[in-house]
Formats: C-alpha cells, sequence, structure tokens
C-alpha cells in the first residue's frame, strides 16, 4: 500500500512539473529564432528612434522653411503707419514757430532736427514736383553784368543779348505734383555760360521772352517743416537737364541723388527727384502727376493756400 502510494504521489508531482525547454541543439536554436522574430532589431529601433527617415527629414525641412519664410514677410506698407506722416502730424500740431526772431530760428532748427530720428530708407525713392513763377514775387531779375553787351546788340530790336557773366536770381513757387497742394518756394541764381541762336522747339522760339541759353544753376527746394533740398547743375532751358542734390536739412537731410529739370515754359518747370537716405515718402509726395503742357497751373485752393491745400507751416 505505501508502494501505491508513493507511484501516485510522483504522477502527481510530475503533471505539476514547470516544462522545460529541450537541451537539443535543434530545439534551443529554434527558440532564439522565435525570440530574434519577436524583437525589433537594433537597426529597426535607431531608424524609429534616433535617425529620422528620409521622408520624415523632408518634412521636417519643408516644415523649417516655410517658418522661416514667414518669419521674413513684412508688414505691408499700406497697414503699417507712414513715419513721415505721423512727423508731420506731430510738426502741424506743434503750430507756428515763434514770432520773435532768435526764438524763430531756435524753434525752426529744433524742428528740424526731429526728423533725425525718423528711419531711413538706403533704397531709391522719385517724386516730382512743380515750380511755377507766378508773378507775383518779382522774379526772375535780369542782371546784364557781361562785358560783351557793346557789341552782344539784337542787331533787329537792340536788346541785350545773353553772354557769359549774367546772372538771373529768382524765386518761385513749388507745388506737389497734382498741383493740388502747396509745398512751399524755390530760390536760386543762373549764371549764363553760352547762347545757343535757333535752337529749342518752335514753340518755344515763339514765345516772347525765350532765348535759348545754357546756364549754371544753384538752387534750393523749400517743403516747410520738411527742411530743404539744396542742388546745382546744368539749366538749358530747350532740353532736359540733370543737376546734382549737394545737401538738404530735416527730412532731405542725408539726401543723395539727383533732379532731372524739364523746362515746359521759361516761366514753368517741372523736377523729378531721385533720392536715397530719406525716410519713407509721405503720400503727397507721391500723388498722381498731372501731365505738363504749356498752360498747366495751380488749382485755384492751393494758389489761394486754403486749408488742406498746404503743407503745414510751408515755406514763403
Amino acid at each position: 500500500m505505501a508502494t501505491s502510494m508513493m507511484a501516485t504521489h510522483t504522477q502527481v508531482m510530475s503533471s505539476m512539473a514547470i516544462p522545460r525547454p529541450s537541451k537539443s541543439k535543434s530545439g534551443y536554436n529554434s527558440a532564439r529564432a522565435g525570440l530574434r522574430m519577436a524583437l525589433p532589431s537594433a537597426t529597426t529601433l535607431q531608424r524609429s528612434f534616433g535617425t529620422p527617415s528620409k521622408q520624415t527629414a523632408k518634412s521636417v525641412r519643408r516644415v523649417t522653411v516655410s517658418v522661416l519664410e514667414a518669419s521674413r514677410v513684412e508688414t505691408p506698407r499700406d497697414l503699417a503707419p507712414n513715419p513721415a506722416e505721423l512727423m508731420m502730424e506731430k510738426l502741424a500740431a506743434m503750430g507756428k514757430p515763434n514770432d520773435t526772431e532768435l526764438s524763430k530760428m531756435s524753434d525752426l532748427a529744433d524742428r528740424l532736427f526731429l526728423w533725425d530720428d525718423v528711419p531711413k530708407l538706403a533704397t531709391k525713392q522719385t517724386f516730382t514736383v512743380y515750380e511755377l513763377n507766378e508773378f507775383n514775387r518779382d522774379s526772375p531779375a535780369f542782371l546784364e553784368l557781361s562785358r560783351q553787351s557793346v557789341n552782344k546788340i539784337d542787331p533787329e530790336t537792340g536788346a541785350h543779348i545773353k553772354a557769359l557773366g549774367d546772372q538771373v536770381p529768382f524765386t518761385n513757387t513749388l507745388y506737389d505734383s497734382s498741383l493740388e497742394l502747396r509745398l512751399g518756394i524755390t530760390t536760386g541764381i543762373c549764371l549764363h555760360m553760352k547762347n545757343y541762336p535757333g535752337r529749342g522747339a518752335q514753340e518755344l522760339r515763339d514765345l516772347q521772352f525765350f532765348t535759348p541759353d545754357h546756364y549754371e544753376t544753384i538752387m534750393s527746394w523749400y517743403f516747410g517743416d520738411m527742411g530743404h533740398i539744396c542742388g546745382m547743375g546744368p539749366f538749358i532751358n530747350f532740353q532736359d537737364t540733370l543737376m546734382g542734390i549737394t545737401g538738404g536739412s530735416g527730412f532731405f537731410a542725408e539726401a543723395k541723388g539727383v533732379v532731372r529739370l524739364h523746362p515746359v515754359t521759361p516761366f514753368k518747370f517741372q523736377y523729378t527727384f531721385t533720392i536715397s537716405g530719406i525716410p519713407e515718402l509721405p503720400k503727397f509726395l507721391t500723388a498722381p502727376l498731372v501731365p505738363c503742357h504749356f498752360g498747366v497751373e495751380a488749382s485755384p485752393a492751393a494758389q489761394q493756400c486754403k486749408p488742406g491745400h498746404t503743407l503745414p507751416n510751408y515755406t514763403d
């Protein structure tokens, strides 16, 4: 009986034992193969977590480029406030400079230096203005200083023929390109260099006061609280010429560039400035251009300096 009970106990224990893998070589290799199939390889792990795939890298690059390009997009000029226009509003709110001469000069200088804080652009900007002689400033003055007057007399009229040494000081009124805004004045002097008999378009030669001449001109354009531009160069009154910008103040303190002088008649001129080193142009200097012709003139409101048709504290 004891023997049969021991045999039964052995059978029960054998049935409860944990199965062990076979120690045979073939069984061991089969187990390793199964493990390799179940676990990812080191290369797979590296590809998944360490080094991104080519497709992922391309996607990241595309996103990065998009972000960089988006960061370079500037606010449209139409939406951003124009610093020059903000400064003009500030100067207009300040009213006219002090009446006393000493205070007035000091006040004017302080106003012009306010433009130093307005950002300047390195790019070229272009705008056009009109200079009109409205015969209300005793201009021009013809100074017949040439020594050649004795032998430079018109045989038909007996009038003096301009020659080297003659001078013509002048001052005229300055308007914007639309002829709706009084900007200020021009001042300067022309030194006669040479006379060109018979030159110029017929419509010019038919005018009473026209003589085809070459002058060397030194002049300034005044824009009220914006400051002024100085220029110098040739003025040939029957063709376009280029003058150099030699300096300025206020808005134009760092101006560099040229100005094209287009004579319309002996008393009407169109100037096109191409300038760098100045702030962004205010809109009133880029108004639509009125085409030039013999009869061109400023609007009545601008001529009479009506409100809204002049620069604040315009030069007179």
